[in-house]
């Protein structure tokens, strides 16, 4: 059954918070073997075209959401089952960078409240010693990173511009420090209707110090899909508990800190 939404006014069908409202249910829409409907959308026939309308925008959102995300069904689906995507982009630049795609269960505000925050980097940004925001507010920051991925890796010491705009979109970008390459960008996509996002995480890092490209790579793809799985489970969107708590688990940074 679907239900559709149709307002009658001066005998016009519009879309519009009119006086006559009238909710009803639409069966069997491929045969159109329901005979009461067809006499009303017989009667109403100016409204059928609407109708249509109306019944296909409802289905359209979670499509076009996919398409916007360059998902195709297969991969909606993956995500759906809690994985995390990854794939290697721009390999044909300097550096090596990846993208990672995630599905939270919960709204963009609560994402964008783990995003950014330094007491939440230091937990989900694997080898992050040093985390702070040197000037601006949520929208544009400055920030100092110290990070550290492992033992045999040189420390990274460098300040990046970072924003957010009003699309849902936000981007770092290097002001200096001993990388000679470091972008990044969030987008994020409600899905409408359904209290999911999906997040699509980009980034692309090069530098100074000699490092064979190879090792780059291996190195984000290892941390990204744990960065995601992360940054879901400090949300709460991982869907069960069971699932919060195996994200969380996946956290590179100590989750208890939080609590002291």
């Amino acid at each position: 059954m679907v239900f559709a939404r149709v307002i009658y006014s001066n005998n016009e069908c519009k879309f519009a918070a009119r006086r006559s409202c009238y909710i009803f249910p639409v069966y069997n829409l491929p045969g159109m073997q329901s005979k009461p409907l067809i006499q009303m959308l017989v009667k109403h026939a100016g409204c059928l075209k609407s109708l249509v309308l109306v019944l296909v925008l409802s289905i359209v959102p979670r499509i076009v959401t996919a398409e916007l995300a360059g998902l195709s069904e297969e991969s909606l689906a993956r995500l759906q089952r809690g994985e995390i995507l990854l794939e290697t982009i721009h390999a044909e630049k300097p550096g090596a960078a990846a993208r990672a795609t995630a599905l939270l269960h919960t709204s963009a505000t609560e994402i964008w409240n783990i995003l950014g925050y330094c007491k939440y980097e230091l937990i989900y940004v694997k080898g992050l010693k040093l985390c702070e925001v040197l000037d601006g507010d949520q929208f544009q920051m400055t920030v100092h990173h110290q990070l550290r991925n492992s033992w045999f890796t040189p420390t990274m010491d460098f300040i990046f511009a970072a924003s957010r705009d009003s699309t849902g979109t936000g981007r770092a970008t290097l002001k200096s420090g001993n990388l000679k390459v470091f972008e990044g960008q969030w987008k994020l996509y409600p899905r409408e209707g359904q209290n999911s996002v999906i997040v699509v995480h980009e980034i692309r890092v090069q530098s100074k110090f000699p490092a064979p490209k190879w090792l780059i790579r291996r190195t984000l793809h290892n941390d990204l899909p744990n960065m995601l799985s992360c940054i879901r489970g400090l949300a709460g969107a991982s869907g069960t508990d069971r699932h919060i708590q195996r994200d969380l688990k996946r956290c590179p940074g100590d989750v208890g800190q939080l609590d002291k």
